[in-house]
């Protein structure tokens, strides 16, 4: 045979199979009338596969000597006077005090009669030095040999003592009846536990139903239910002992061996006698499983829509790549034209405000699912609300509003993520943008108020009615639209903004005279004292020509963002698939390679890997439709320098060819 834990491939069926399966690969089965274990018969084989895979007790006599196999889930039951002894014995000599009673179901099944199934049967054998009175549920089954006497060429016996289970159930008839009616007839699970040891007094039938039928009078919990002891259970039980407390558990996963987990809500009352000693704990619950199931299917409908969003999110962000190179290059490449300046404008507008709302879609997600990260630093607010609106001065300026911006004073420093806080203030000034009329007026104010920082941002636009006042902050909740809908959104800018301030530890609030009578937003973030900054007399470096390599399997995107780069005065090549990507990195040499994930030969991150392990000096920059956290971090892990999510900003670009050795944080 061969070593212990390898078979050759004909004796694959005896891989496997624990104490017992070491056995029978080593036993000498040429000294038995079975011989070489590679000739014997297919059923033997496909019979003994069974045995050894599974985890219920089974035994198999073979042959007209009636050879034995069992497995290490049934040698628990026979004793030491019989294992390892038993294996390859014949059937007779192995089981001489119980043969009477056995020889004529063996006999039956041999004949070809069909099978045997005996219910707790009450089969007396020597075990452990003495005469025990054991009880089993068995059955006998053939296995079918087409070469072997009435086509049965050994049988298979599935089997489990049931002797606590029998003694069990005589001690439970002998139970005073007032105990069984109570609990039995309780809606819920229930037992009595009896001293510190938790010592079973007691259970009903809904009870056993959870931890399976088992022997449990007079035991302790611990060893009847031994799987528990790790979840907590035990630990709770001594507590509610040792202080006479009632501890109540809700939707409290339980697993017990054998049976599918499951959730309880449960209380453990402790029993009090006239010394008002605890004696034990009354076990009162309910099998809460398809509630729980039914919150968790909720969620998982949460989850499949987040997962939803982002595919969304992806799929609309590959065409918009193509759209903003074209936007931008039409913008770049037309400076004395201004009709299509004003259509390069244009749309470049329409693309920002696009990538605004998946943005949101997306941050909707990550927040409730707190996969959104800070990067905290200390920044001054003035700035913050400055680059809010110069990101707003487009939309501003189409709809003619005054922004009065009173700043006193304008070094006014919190703590918080730049570009977390500047969303905020865009998305709560940019509401004042859309619901208000063309040449409205916004205020914003920046003030200090009792160690906070205050920024309130009022219009005098359309306002918002008492009823909606208290569900502002809701998400998809908005104002009722006209038919048109002109004033867009979806009703979850100002929820995003919501949660930020709180996850910077602020609060906002609105406030609202009523319908056309403008409105007011208020936002207060923690103040903190202004850091120490160096002078910085550096002036920004010139820019650099670059060799640039594009790959993109979107064409469109590929080609506008080339002839865009090239527009720029960089030397530029593109490449459709992976396999091109890798052919141009050795005949272009670029030092910078744009590439995007999703290619049909190769994904980014592997193409990645293969230009690594050749060239160390390339600058790596992802850009994909993708932008999880998750995302981020591969691409990390892949070895890009940078990662953008489509469509990517040519001043993002410029930022990385001209500062990607210094100014810029890579991934």
């Amino acid at each position: 045979m061969p070593p212990e834990g390898r078979t050759s491939p004909a004796l694959n069926f005896l891989s496997g199979g624990g104490e017992m399966g070491a056995l029978i690969r080593a036993y000498d089965w040429d000294t038995t009338s079975l011989g070489n274990p590679e000739h014997w018969p297919q059923p033997l084989k496909t019979s003994l596969r069974i045995l050894l895979s599974t985890g219920h007790p089974m035994f198999i006599w073979w042959g007209p000597d009636l050879i034995q196999f069992y497995n290490d889930a049934y040698r628990r039951s026979i004793g030491p006077e019989r294992h390892p002894s038993a294996l390859g014995q014949k059937g007779q000599e192995c089981w001489q005090e119980i043969w009477p009673i056995i020889k004529p179901q063996i006999d039956l099944v041999l004949d070809g009669q069909g099978h045997t199934w005996n219910e707790n049967q009450l089969v007396p054998i020597t075990r452990h030095g003495k005469r025990e009175d054991v009880y089993w549920t068995y059955s006998y089954g053939p296995i079918d040999d087409p070469q072997a006497k009435n086509g049965v060429g050994g049988l298979l016996v599935v089997c489990s003592e049931t002797t606590e289970q029998v003694l069990a159930e005589q001690r439970m008839k002998a139970a005073e009846s007032r105990w069984r009616t109570l609990f039995d007839q309780a809606p819920g699970f229930m037992c009595v536990l009896q001293g510190p040891e938790h010592r079973f007094e007691y259970a009903n039938k809904n009870y056993f139903e959870i931890i399976g039928q088992r022997d449990i009078l007079g035991k302790r919990v611990i060893d009847v239910v031994p799987e528990v002891s790790n979840q907590g259970f035990i630990q709770l039980l001594d507590q509610v002992y040792l202080t006479g407390k009632t501890y109540k558990g809700v939707e409290t996963p339980l697993s017990i061996a054998g049976a599918e987990p499951i959730y309880i809500d449960f209380v453990y009352q402790p029993i009090i006698d006239e010394h008002d000693k605890v004696t034990g704990i009354l076990v009162d619950g309910y099998n809460v499983t398809k509630r729980v199931k039914f919150s968790q299917s909720l969620r998982e409908q949460d989850r499949r829509k987040d997962e939803f969003l982002a595919m969304l999110a992806h799929e609309l962000r590959n065409p918009l790549a193509p759209i903003r190179n074209a936007s931008e290059l039409l913008t770049q490449a037309t400076q004395s034209n201004k009709k299509l300046q004003k259509i390069g404008h244009v749309l470049a507008r329409q693309v920002t405000q696009l990538t605004r709302l998946m943005d949101d879609l997306l941050d909707i997600s990550r927040i409730s699912r707190n996969r959104i990260s800070l990067t905290v630093e200390p920044l001054n607010v003035f700035n913050a609300i400055e680059m809010a609106l110069e990101s707003l001065s487009n939309s501003i300026k189409l709809k003619r509003h005054t922004v009065n911006f009173d700043a006193t004073p304008s070094t006014v420093f919190i703590n918080g993520d730049l570009t977390r806080i500047v969303q905020c203030f865009s998305n709560v000034i940019g509401n004042a943008v859309k619901y208000t009329p063309p040449g409205g007026e916004i205020d914003i104010k920046l003030a200090t108020e009792q160690g906070s920082a205050v920024i309130t941002v009022s219009d005098n636009g359309c306002g918002i009615s008492q009823d909606m006042l208290n569900n502002v902050f809701e998400l998809f909740v908005q104002a009722k639209q006209t038919l048109d809908r002109s004033q867009g959104g979806l009703g979850i800018g100002l929820n995003i903004v919501q949660r930020l301030v709180k996850m910077h530890g602020g609060s906002i609030s609105v406030a609202s005279e009523g319908t056309g009578l403008g409105s007011r937003f208020t936002i207060c973030l923690p103040q903190t004292v202004a850091p120490n900054v160096a002078a910085d007399n550096n002036s920004a470096p010139a820019k650099i020509a670059r060799s640039i390599l594009v790959v993109d399997d979107n064409k469109d995107a590929a080609d506008t963002l080339a002839e865009l780069l090239t527009f720029q005065a960089h030397n530029v090549a593109v490449a459709y698939t992976a396999q091109q990507a890798l052919e141009a990195v050795d005949s272009f040499e670029p030092e910078f390679i744009l590439l995007d994930i999703g290619l049909p030969d190769m994904n980014g991150y592997e193409v990645a890997q293969c230009i690594l392990n050749k060239y160390s000096d390339k600058v790596l920059v992802a850009l994909t439709g993708y932008g999880q956290p998750s995302d981020v971090s591969r691409a990390k892990d892949a070895g890009f320098n940078f990662h953008f999510t489509k469509p990517v900003m040519l001043s993002d670009l410029e930022n990385v060819f001209n500062f990607a050795e210094s100014s810029l944080e890579p991934v």
